[in-house]
Formats: structure tokens, sequence, C-alpha cells
């Protein structure tokens, strides 16, 4: 077992940033680990908050899974920022190149997975849906909702209009209008792949506690309405790692029933 941080310039957003790179004990064998997890993190966080936080790395070494989880701007929910740095390109095409090239992780599709919680949970179904093929599974714990309709509930608690200005739809998308109907749009997402049966195996999770309970039975309803299958865990907890830490070893045991 291994764990490393990688340390690169980045072409897409022209600055230093990291990877962390987990790697199973199968590696000092010359073997590759039986299968690659791309791990987002998520809205205000960083690429070490899966291992600060869970047990990742006792997972990985248990189920042979090399993980790689790249680092993002806080607020930026993985999109190509209007006012900021393209994120979705740098996750979604610069960090597999990079972890592919360097690093001796598994890189057929078939043994792709991605995943990730709350803004990180958002940002794997983003990655799975709009590029189908890319992964044979993803999984979003406590992320299930329908932005535009999570943004405008939020604006609609601003005290202060003001406040509009630099918030998250402002500086990733410039507006919800401009969000709606885009590849940013999570129901988008479903209808999309209700049309083409274009997606990867899905598994989704939540604490039965979490503020957000409410808008993923609604996502989970309308994905059921438009037969997109989605395999769904929940649990006593809220917004928290006691839930995030027990669901990605569920999700990793799901993955072995496909």
């Amino acid at each position: 077992m291994g764990v490393t941080m990688f340390d690169f310039l980045s072409d897409k957003l022209g600055y230093h940033t990291k990877l962390y790179v987990i790697l199973p004990g199968c590696v000092n064998q010359g073997k590759k680990p039986a299968g690659t997890l791309y791990l987002l993190h998520g809205g205000g966080g960083n690429s070490q908050d899966w291992i600060r936080f869970s047990s990742i790395e006792r997972y990985a070494e248990e189920k042979n899974f090399a993980v790689v989880m790249p680092e993002v701007d806080g607020g930026c929910f993985y999109s190509d920022m209007k006012y900021g740095y393209p994120y979705y390109q740098f996750v979604t095409e610069e960090v597999p190149m990079v972890a592919e090239k360097m690093f001796p992780v598994n890189t057929e599709p078939e043994n792709r997975y991605v995943a990730g919680f709350s803004m990180g949970g958002y940002g794997a179904y983003k990655w799975a849906f709009t590029k189908p093929g890319f992964f044979r599974a993803a999984a979003n714990l406590s992320g299930l909702s329908f932005v535009t309709e999570l943004f405008a509930e939020q604006r609609a608690r601003y005290q202060d209009k003001e406040q509009e200005k630099n918030d998250v739809v402002s500086l990733c998308w410039g507006s919800l209008e401009e969000l709606a109907g885009t590849d940013s749009d999570s129901k988008v997402w479903i209808d999309r792949a209700s049309e083409t049966g274009e997606y990867p195996a899905l598994f989704g999770a939540i604490g039965t506690e979490d503020g957000g309970y409410a808008h993923a039975q609604k996502y989970l309803a309308y994905c059921k309405e438009k037969n997109v299958k989605i395999y769904y865990e929940e649990m006593p907890g809220g917004h928290e790692w006691k839930v995030w830490d027990t669901m990605i070893v569920k999700y990793l045991d799901w993955i072995q029933t496909l």
C-alpha cells in the first residue's frame, strides 16, 4: 500500500495543483489494481479530505483499487467557470491523462469508477453522464438534487440581493438562466440519459437527516419516472463523514455485483 502526493503544473489551470493517489499492495508485485476509482471532494474541501476523514486507504487495499483524488476550487461545482478556471476540463480530461501516464492504474473503461460527496457527488454524476462510456459506474453521495432548484432556494433566502453577485451561480455560470438547460444542469443529464440509454451503472446515497434529503427524494422519483436506474441506499445521519465513509464501502461492494 502506498499514498503519493503528486504536484504538477496543470496545462488547463495554468497553476500548480496536486493529486493524491492511493496504490494497493498488488503494485509491488508488478500487477495493476483491479480497478481505478476517481474520488471527488466536496465544497470547501480539497484533495486530502477523503484521506483525512475516511478510511479510504484501508478500503482501497481490501478491495484492490487504485484511488485518484484531484483538487479543485471549493466552490467551482466542477464547472468551467464563467469567472474562474476550467475545472470541468481539468478533472475530466487532464486528471485522467496525468494519472494514467504517471501511475500504474487500471485504464480500461470497464474498470474505471467515479464517486464523490456533496458537490463532489454532483461532479461525479456530471462527469459520468456527460462522458458516457468512460466509467463503468458512478456514485453520488449526498449530492442528489436538481441543481437549479437548489440554488434558486438558496437565493430566495438572501437578505441582500447584492449577495448574488459573488455567489456560486454567478461565478460558475453567470446566472440561473445561463445554467438551466446546459451540461451543468442535473435535470438535463436525466432527460438525455432517458432518451439515449447511455449512462453507467449509478449508485446514490444520503443520510436521512441530511438537509438535502427532500431534494434527493424528488430527484430519485424523477429518475424512476424517466426509467433511469439508480441503486439507492440511505442511513441515519446528516451531511457528514459518518455517512460518506459508510457509503463509499457500500459502493465498492456494490461494484462487485455488477
